[in-house]
C-alpha cells in the first residue's frame, strides 16, 4: 500500500505539493509471476509490469482510486487483516479521502501525509522526512517536529 507525495511542484495544487493516487502493489520474482497473474482475476483489476528494465522482480499493481475503493479495499476488509491491520486502516481512509478530493486542500493534504506518514513503521524508510513534505505548513510541521523528538 503507497501514497506517493511529490516535491513541491510551482504549477500544480493548493501547496504546489502533489498527492499522488494510492497505489497497491505485491512483488514476486519472476519465478513465481503466476502468483501475481492470479491476482488480476481475483481483484478484477490490476496490471502486471516488471519492477524495473533490468529487474527479476515483478509487479502486481492497482493504481486507480476507483478500483482501490470498489475492488482492493473490500476484499481485505471481510475478513478483517491481523498482520498490518494499522495500515490497512489508514490506506482505506486514505483512498476514501482521496476520492472525495479532501487532498485538495491544505487541511485535507496534510491530514492525508500524516495518515500515510504513520503507516510502514512510521516510514523509516522513507527517502524524505515528513518535514520536507509539509514544508509551509508551518503548525503541522511543527507539531511533526514536536513528536518526532
Amino acid at each position: 500500500m503507497l501514497l506517493r507525495v511529490d516535491p513541491p511542484q510551482p504549477e500544480r495544487s493548493v501547496d504546489r505539493r502533489v498527492a499522488t493516487p494510492s497505489r497497491f502493489h505485491v512483488y514476486q520474482h519472476e519465478s513465481h509471476r503466476e502468483v501475481l497473474e492470479a491476482l488480476i482475476p481475483v481483484f478484477s483489476c490490476g496490471r502486471l509490469r516488471p519492477n524495473g528494465p533490468k529487474s527479476s522482480v515483478w509487479t502486481f499493481a492497482v493504481d486507480g482510486l476507483r478500483d482501490l475503493e470498489t475492488h482492493v479495499v473490500p476484499f481485505f476488509e471481510q475478513p478483517p487483516l491481523v498482520v498490518k491491520a494499522g495500515d490497512f486502516r489508514r490506506f482505506a481512509a486514505i483512498v476514501t479521502a482521496m476520492r472525495r478530493k479532501e487532498h485538495l486542500d491544505a487541511a485535507g493534504f496534510e491530514r492525508l501525509v500524516m495518515l500515510a506518514d504513520a503507516m510502514n513503521a512510521n516510514g523509516k524508510q522513507r527517502s524524505r522526512h515528513i518535514d520536507e513534505i509539509l514544508t509551509g505548513s508551518s503548525e503541522t510541521a511543527r507539531q511533526a517536529r514536536a513528536r518526532a523528538r
